[in-house]
């Protein structure tokens, strides 16, 4: 059944379960927008995404971005050493779904890295240190291309240290859909690692709180 509480978004309206209560509008990135919700005492956000993305997904990559992000999130989830860095992902709601097309995802709060970086006017190195360790084990367990630019990440402070969390998993792979021939030659021949770019956003977070210029998006 719907929700009784309809919100508009773009040609379109939230259709959630009765469970799911939607709160308030959070703002939008590139591919989503994010709404707050209450979901049997949980609080949570409710990620719908933008049309233009669902199709380039299923017509580029061949995938529906709601599954592709939630199956990411839940596998990042369930590696033990960094699941306290991770989101929890609670439900999907994939296109042929009767739901809005969403993922119910923990509602996250803290502060933007990038933001905590010009706050405090250096890097927390038990951030960087935590970085290692997610990238580590997510390159391990064969998940590669995180999106953790400084942009692109939460971090709160917890027993008197800080933590980061990630909580955005749709960004496509390039090992499995590289941009260019070129690149797609250079990661098979082992040449580019598969996971160069969670390492370079490693890198520029150092280099931000050294107050030095960074590489690519970051």
């Amino acid at each position: 059944m719907a929700n009784s509480e309809i919100i508009k978004v773009p040609s379109n309206a939230l259709r959630l379960p009765d469970d799911i209560r939607v709160t308030e509008f959070i703002g939008e990135g590139g591919r989503a927008y994010v709404y707050r919700a209450e979901m049997d005492a949980l609080d949570v956000i409710v990620k719908v995404y933008k049309r233009n993305v669902v199709k380039k997904y299923l017509e580029k990559y061949g995938v529906d971005i709601a599954q592709y992000e939630f199956d990411r999130n839940k596998a990042l989830y369930s590696i033990a050493n960094i699941k306290e860095y991770i989101a929890k992902p609670y439900r999907v709601y994939a296109q042929k779904s009767h739901s809005t097309h969403s993922i119910i995802q923990e509602f996250v709060t803290g502060t933007i890295l990038e933001k905590l970086i010009i706050e405090l006017d250096y890097l927390p190195k038990e951030i960087l240190q935590a970085g290692y360790t997610i990238v580590r084990e997510a390159e391990k367990n064969g998940i590669h291309d995180l999106d953790i630019s400084a942009g692109n990440l939460m971090v709160k402070k917890v027993d008197g240290a800080w933590k980061p969390k990630l909580y955005d998993f749709n960004l496509m792979s390039q090992y499995l859909n590289p941009t260019n021939p070129i690149l797609g030659l250079a990661i098979k021949c082992g040449i580019r690692k598969k996971s160069y770019r969670d390492y370079r956003s490693l890198k520029n977070w150092k280099r931000r709180g050294e107050k030095r210029f960074w590489l690519g998006r970051s």
